[in-house]
């Protein structure tokens, strides 16, 4: 079948097969992101510094700068350098070798093939043109001046003061958040943001600006805020309005998104009143709309269908829309001088987003300009004028991210412009509702059905071997998700299965619904005081669920709450199965275990793109169960409930990242009729999967301590505690030429953890609880972790280690733990 682990291709670099998808989408339609400036200035502004990334440094993981958008970039770049070096027919050659290597790792020798020359090679020649063309590092405007100094993001400089500005920045150490700025460097964290974007000040002191949140699963909107001294007013709900601006009377002005389309729409100050200042037709865009000073006209950015771009000005009261500028190049980010007279903004005519300036007609008028190619105001964007017209702020492309800076704007030479009439026209754009076409109402079965299906070879219970399969679909909505397995041993008997679907149609709820068959070996029967194996005694388990979950994603917060139901089914039997009939009664006996389950968690948690732990929040889970045993529901009715909580506080100390100081409490109790354990001891860490139903890694464990076994301790109830401080070592960002690897970063915690168990007086099942010189001691460790992170026989899926010393100091002699042990495993420990 069509497993997906068995297609070649897929285990190529992200550069190569987004490289691919950029070149084609630019080749074979009138748009591509190769036909924009982006992917070029990255590349230039890296040169400019000598800082172009080596082949092996792309990957969709890195956290240096561009990070995964690297990958494209540079990656399309490159793809588009190979087919118009070497011929467009090898790169589906260099496809066609790809799908047929049996080692898909092999790039080298399947690049020379394709090509005649290495990737390693070609990319080094690529890189050169690349480096020659750029020339050295200059700054964008005379007397320029850079204000920010940490790269990655800093955009949308705007005026608050002549010595002071706001803008948005995201420098990977912390969350996206707007910061003040004054003209000497210094900055102030304001508050924080979801999205990137400009904030644009009011009269009052505050702060109007745009976000995006998560409404409900699958589902995000931006809407309109305003900040008052660090607290945030939601003004809008779920209108989908992004790039507001603000007039010194309060009214606003905003692009509000609609399927194929966004418009223009004028607000009042509680933005209550509404009304659309231009509607969008069928693939057109308003975009960037700014105030004047006397707040009697606009300045907006129109995008046509055809790709049509104008600079045009409207009137306010009459509507009149004047035209300024207009091409088949982007135009953006447009701002009105402080007399009102003229209007700044980036044009990409030259190929470049370049600094522009117009004077404003006098009566509408449509016009194109024509301006001489200049170096000496590229690579600005969001270019403003202070309020006194001394200074410009903008933002500018370096090799780390972007810069906020400032330059005397009498230094300031803008290109030579002519105003020339055009007539250029475009065709109107296709409103046909539906293409042609047959069309009927959705069905899943088209999409849902298994596509494929892997082997399954694992030990059986009673010494063999199982033999089976496993396979998962799911439909292309989304709304139908299953996987599904079954084994038989090599003896023809014990069958296992097992099934887990989820229905997400509802959006709210989700229903899942699980079953399963397993057989787990009990104990080795042997014969009479001998060492002799004769048998083994067989535990069968039937488990059916269903349940309900409940989920509230949002863009700072998480919540989820489930609420199920569930029965178990339990057998005995033994192989041979004539030797059943000499154990103990009770495994003569069937016994039937109904219950039911509710579960909730809740997380603030922050993650920056650089971190490497949670950060600065909280994250709590609780599951309670309750459960009886059929043939005697009263007397066996049994409850348990287990809840746990994990704090983060970030610390700015020196480092790519911060600092991390995280707590983990967990605490259990179930009473005397518990028919499950509690088990303290082991490491706790995540699970890797292989191919599916192939897992490597011991996985979460709730009341883990380091140093000791998994179940040192076990009892009806429990406690633990961890705590660690995390620490950054280094950011690489790096891999090893063309070979599957890549070090993205690494860090090094020290921990402490600690785990008690008791059990309830006269418990049902005596074996659940440890002895009683274990029941109440606890155990302890300290140690330390390496946890690197990085792709092994992969380029771009980043993945957590964690090599650690752990040294007993309670409880070592209670449980018969090693003096220092070591171990290895996948994933942070909580």
């Amino acid at each position: 079948g069509r497993g997906p682990g068995l297609f070649p291709n897929a285990y190529g670099p992200a550069w190569f097969t987004e490289g691919l998808a950029v070149y084609y989408e630019s080749r074979l339609t009138d748009g591509g992101r190769l036909k924009d400036a982006e992917h070029r200035m990255l590349a230039r502004a890296a040169a400019r510094e000598h800082r172009l990334p080596r082949l092996g440094d792309l990957s969709l993981g890195s956290g240096v700068f561009p990070g995964g958008a690297g990958t494209y970039a540079y990656g399309s770049m490159f793809v588009d350098y190979l087919a118009r070096t070497y011929g467009d027919t090898t790169v589906r050659r260099y496809v066609d070798r790809q799908s047929r290597s049996i080692i898909p790792w092999r790039l080298s020798a399947l690049s020379r093939t394709a090509f005649g020359v290495d990737f390693g090679t070609a990319f080094h020649a690529w890189s050169d043109s690349v480096q020659r063309s750029a020339g050295e590092y200059a700054p964008p405007l005379p007397g320029w001046r850079e204000l920010t100094t940490h790269g990655y993001y800093a955009i949308d400089p705007r005026w608050m003061s002549d010595s002071s500005l706001v803008y948005a920045g995201a420098d990977g150490r912390s969350t996206t958040a707007e910061y003040a700025l004054s003209i000497d460097g210094t900055r102030r964290r304001i508050g924080r943001r979801n999205s990137l974007g400009p904030s644009s000040p009011v009269a009052d002191g505050g702060l109007l600006f745009s976000q995006i949140d998560i409404t409900s699963p699958g589902i995000v909107r931006a809407d309109l805020y305003v900040e008052h001294d660090g607290r945030q007013t939601r003004l809008t709900n779920g209108l989908r309005l992004v790039q507001p601006d603000v007039r010194r009377d309060g009214h606003i002005v905003a692009v509000q998104i609609a399927p194929t389309r966004s418009s223009l729409m004028l607000l009042d100050a509680t933005a209550t009143q509404r009304r659309l200042l231009r509607e969008a037709g069928p693939d057109e865009t308003w975009s960037e709309p700014r105030w004047s000073p006397n707040g009697n006209r606009i300045a907006v950015v129109h995008r046509a269908h055809g790709g049509m771009f104008s600079l045009v000005v409207i009137d306010v009261a009459t509507g009149i829309g004047s035209v300024v500028d207009i091409g088949r190049y982007i135009i953006a980010s447009p701002s009105f001088t402080p007399d009102g007279t003229a209007v700044l903004y980036s044009s990409e005519e030259n190929g470049m987003p370049t600094l522009s300036r117009r004077l404003l007609p006098t009566s509408p008028l449509l016009v194109s300009r024509r301006a001489a190619t200049s170096d000496s105001t590229a690579n600005v964007y969001s270019a403003e004028l202070s309020p006194s017209g001394a200074l410009i702020a903008a933002s500018t492309l370096r090799a780390d991210g972007y810069h906020v800076g400032i330059a005397p704007a009498a230094s300031v030479v803008f290109p030579r412009v002519v105003d020339a009439a055009t007539t250029d026209s475009l065709a109107p754009a296709d409103t046909q509702a539906l293409a042609a076409g047959t069309y009927h109402r959705y069905s899943a079965w088209r999409s849902v059905l298994p596509r494929y299906w892997y082997p399954q070879l694992e030990e059986s219970p009673n010494f063999g071997t199982r033999y089976g399969f496993t396979t998962d679909g799911r439909d292309v909505l989304g709304r139908h998700i299953y996987d599904l397995s079954a084994a038989l041993s090599t003896g023809g008997n014990f069958p296992t299965a097992s099934m887990n679907y989820r229905f997400a149609g509802f959006r709210r709820p989700y229903v899942d619904m699980s079953a399963y068959q397993d057989y787990t070996r009990e104990l080795t029967l042997v014969n009479g005081g001998t060492p002799d194996t004769i048998g083994t005694l067989l535990r069968r388990t039937r488990y059916a669920s269903l349940a309900t979950t409940f989920v509230r994603p949002r863009v700072r917060t998480f919540a989820s709450l489930t609420i199920g139901a569930a029965v178990e089914h339990r057998a005995f039997m033994t192989d041979p199965p004539e030797f059943l009939k000499q154990q103990h009664e009770v495994f003569s006996r069937r016994y039937t275990y109904p219950s039911a389950y509710i579960s909730g968690a809740w997380s603030n948690t922050q993650r920056p793109s650089l971190s490497i732990s949670p950060e600065d929040g909280v994250s709590i889970a609780f599951t309670a169960r309750e459960r009886t045993r059929s043939d005697s529901v009263r007397q066996r009715m049994s409850g348990s409930i287990i809840g746990t909580a994990s704090l983060y506080k970030s610390l700015d100390l020196p480092g790519f990242a911060h600092h991390v100081i995280a707590l983990r409490l967990a605490g259990g109790i179930a009473d005397r009729r518990a028919a499950t354990a509690l088990q303290v001891g082991g490491t706790s860490g995540g699970t890797i999967a292989i191919i599916p139903s192939y897992n490597i890694g011991e996985g979460r464990r709730t009341f883990g301590v380091r140093g000791f076994p998994g179940g040192s301790i076990s009892g009806t109830r429990a406690a633990a505690a961890a705590l660690e401080y995390r620490a950054p070592l280094a950011l690489g960002g790096r891999g090893l030429g063309s070979l599957p690897f890549f070090f993205d970063r690494a860090s090094m915690s020290l921990f402490a953890d600690a785990g008690v168990a008791t059990c309830a007086s006269a418990p049902l099942n005596t074996t659940l609880c440890s002895s009683s010189t274990r029941l109440g001691r606890t155990i302890a460790s300290v140690g330390a972790e390496l946890v690197p992170s990085a792709a092994i026989f992969d380029w771009d899926s980043m993945r957590q280690l964690r090599l650690g010393v752990a040294v007993p100091v309670a409880g070592r002699d209670v449980v018969g733990a090693r003096r220092v042990s070591v171990h290895l495993a996948y994933g942070l420990s909580f």
